[in-house]
């Protein structure tokens, strides 16, 4: 039972769709111990199952501000695909509040984001498992980060030319029904980048998908390399099966509330959901088992909206407490992004541009141009300890001891800081995810500009998501407190504002970039360590990655679902979205988000 993101799809379907001949299934999850919950068996396709697909939003498959690459950026703020949320007023940014765009269609945010496809770190994975969830370790869940997805083998002019970290075997494994895809051109702009961090000894030399890449690489992103149309969960996975006779879909669904029944042994038992379509009232009785992949933001939500999350909140709401437990909408995080622009050098191209009429007419009529092709591909993992002077790293230990050691913080607290600092301090993990666009003319006079962007990996700052009304046409009240309300962050993003200023001064990079010419934000070429934390507190924003809400631990440390994903209390509910993630994988999360929902 679901509502818009990616996972519904994968999660859902995945007893309804046969598995492909040439894909092994992957092993199940290991376990650490044996008092750990034994995987359920997996459904066959057979005609006692049936699943109704409860979707917020309109199936958009065919709309062509989906399928086309380069229109995503039309499909923000609309609310014909975005839910609109928008956050509280922040503090740390001066009151200002911040839109939170999620997908509200079918295909949830898959559909709507900008297509990048980066994984998590091994290391990132082994901390979920260590938090008290056998088996969500690196070497259980690798099989599934490949199930997911089929990449498209490159062209051997890609391959050569921006030395891909992916490997031909890599390629060759991957066998899912979300296609990907590296560029299909070589920009020079792609070209350098690469070569700049081979530069500076930061060469990818490891598969991408890993788990331990490092340094600069092409991503692949969720475009269709025979189609050039986006891939998503509901183009992927959704419209091959729709015509299934055991499978329903609704649209324009939403979710009311989740119907239980207390059994003698206290467990909340799902026996229906209400939901409204068109202001007509609906419940449909449940047999086994509803499944939640509504979101960082309305997960939450629901759960609450069914009378399960903290009294005080579900009290002030006049809501009946079915099962107390005041994890339910916290833990929320995101990854923050602060950049650096450097305007362009003259002569430097860009990619080629056409007038809006003839690009269309190019991508509708041969699914070329520049429609086919406006995805980011250039992203890097980036560490910090390897641009850090003797002194400076002896200063950020000082900070690190200062703001991760008390022992008053609580078991989670301690082992996420334990595992923070350990990223922190190795020079082969990656503190932030580096990506790296051109601005065409993004200054007021009109020059054009390259960017240079960092992404926090492993934020402290948290926030929450509570029910504001117990309508459920009413938005929650998202307060996503990550604004470097932990001080720590803002220690840790400042300092990699030094390594961007590096990446511009070493070549082949430096060459793309006007001796003198304009910087975005000013000043920011004599940085020190206090004009960094006020450059990136005045301008860093989110990167769109929240998660956390739901998450996946024991209760007594904060948990909403267990490690097989059953809501706490309940004895049929499960989530499957990135609520359930209790720390934040380093880079876009989406490729965590399938691999857990497979």
């Amino acid at each position: 039972m679901a509502l818009p993101t990616p996972s519904t799809y994968t999660a859902t379907l995945e007893s309804l769709r046969q598995q492909p001949p040439q894909c092994p299934p992957p092993p199940k999850p290991t376990t650490s111990s044996s008092s750990a919950p034994a995987p359920p068996a997996a459904s066959s396709p057979t005609a006692y199952l049936t699943i109704l697909l409860l979707e917020a939003g309109q199936d958009h498959n065919r709309d062509e501000s989906i399928y086309t690459p380069a229109l995503n950026t039309q499909l923000l703020d609309d609310p014909s695909f975005d839910w609109q949320y928008i956050s509280t007023p922040q503090p740390g940014l001066n009151g200002r509040t911040v839109k939170q765009p999620r997908g509200r269609v079918l295909g949830g945010s898959s559909a709507i984001n900008s297509y990048a496809l980066i994984y998590p770190s091994a290391a990132g994975l082994d901390a979920l498992a260590e938090l008290g969830n056998d088996g969500w370790d690196w070497a259980g869940m690798k099989p599934y980060f490949q199930k997911f997805l089929t990449v498209c083998a490159p062209s051997e002019t890609v391959r050569r030319e921006l030395r891909l970290s992916h490997n031909d075997g890599s390629v060759r494994e991957t066998c899912g029904p979300l296609r990907a895809c590296f560029p299909q051109v070589v920009y020079p702009r792609q070209k350098v980048w690469v070569e700049t961090f081979r530069t500076l000894g930061l060469k990818n030399r490891v598969e991408a998908m890993d788990g331990k890449a490092l340094g600069g690489c092409i991503s692949t992103c969720h475009i269709d390399g025979e189609t050039r149309e986006r891939s998503h969960a509901g183009s992927a996975f959704f419209a091959p099966v729709r015509e299934r006779a055991n499978l329903r879909l609704v649209c324009g669904a939403t979710v009311r509330w989740i119907v239980f029944d207390k059994e003698a042994d206290g467990l909340l038992k799902a026996t229906g959901v209400q939901y409204t379509v068109n202001g007509v009232e609906h419940q449909v009785s449940v047999r086994k088992e509803v499944v939640l992949a509504a979101g960082v933001f309305g997960s939450p939500q629901i759960l609450e909206l069914s009378g399960i999350g903290n009294p005080r909140v579900l009290g002030d709401h006049g809501i009946d407490v079915a099962y107390a437990n005041p994890n339910v909408g916290e833990n929320l995080q995101d990854h923050m992004r602060a950049a650096l622009l450097f305007e362009a050098g003259d002569g430097v191209e860009f990619e080629p541009s056409l007038p809006e009429a003839e690009a269309r007419r190019l991508y509708e009529t041969s699914r070329t141009g520049p429609g086919a092709e406006r995805a980011c591909h250039a992203f890097a993992y980036m560490p910090l300890q390897p641009f850090l002077s003797s002194e400076e790293k002896e200063d950020l230990r000082s900070v690190l001891d200062k703001h991760l050691i008390d022992p008053s913080f609580s078991p989670f607290e301690q082992k996420r800081n334990k595992f923070v600092r350990r990223m922190i301090e190795s020079p082969n993990e990656a503190t932030v995810t580096a990506y790296f666009a051109p601005r065409p003319a993004p200054d007021p006079a009109g020059k054009p500009m390259l960017a240079l962007l960092s992404m926090l990996s492993y934020p402290l700052s948290r926030g929450t998501v509570h029910i504001c009304s117990p309508d459920a046409f009413a938005k929650p009240t998202i307060d996503p407190g990550y604004y470097y309300t932990h001080p720590l962050d803002l220690e840790v993003h400042a300092r990699h504002m030094h390594p961007l200023e590096k990446l511009a001064q070493t070549e082949p990079l430096r060459s793309l970039i006007k001796p003198g010419g304009a910087r975005l934000p000013e000043d920011h070429d004599t940085l020190t360590l206090e004009r960094a934390k006020r450059l990136v507190q005045a301008h860093a924003s989110t990167n769109y990655h929240p998660c956390g809400t739901c998450g996946m631990m024991p209760e007594s440390t904060g948990g909403v679902v267990d490690a097989r994903l059953k809501v706490y209390g309940t004895r049929n509910v499960k989530v499957v979205d990135a609520s359930v993630m209790p720390i934040i994988p380093r880079g876009n999360i989406i490729t965590t988000v399938y691999a857990v929902a497979e």
